[in-house]
């Protein structure tokens, strides 16, 4: 049996929870989070809307937690469903706003001159 190709947007399981797959590289996956409706909202959740809950199997209202972490063995990981390629380009956006914030909340380097 042939083991699945992981791409970017699969929906994987990893520790009895559901994330994403946000870039894949030479076996290095960037995984973010996929919580359920009751939980504290981060600046860079995104909720995922009833189309793309009903097929992934989801509750109404879940989140994905737009915050990657490097996972180092993409084989590991059991694909679970895929993305919408609409809800992806929410999630690359997300991404994108919360790296913007986390660089301006580190503030200008000290190695920089003014």
């Amino acid at each position: 049996m042939a083991i699945p190709t992981l791409t970017t947007g699969d929906v994987v399981r990893w520790r009895g929870s559901l994330h994403v797959i946000a870039g894949i590289q030479s076996g290095n996956a960037a995984l973010c989070l996929v919580l359920p409706t009751r939980t504290v909202r981060h600046r860079a959740d995104i909720q995922i809307e009833f189309p793309d809950t009903l097929h992934l199997g989801l509750v109404d209202g879940a989140l994905i937690r737009c915050k990657p972490f490097v996972f180092h063995n993409a084989g590991k990981l059991t694909k679970d469903g895929a993305l919408s390629p609409a809800l992806l380009c929410r999630v690359y956006g997300a991404i994108g706003r919360e790296m913007d914030a986390r660089r301006v909340e580190a503030g200008c380097p000290k190695y920089l001159v003014r």
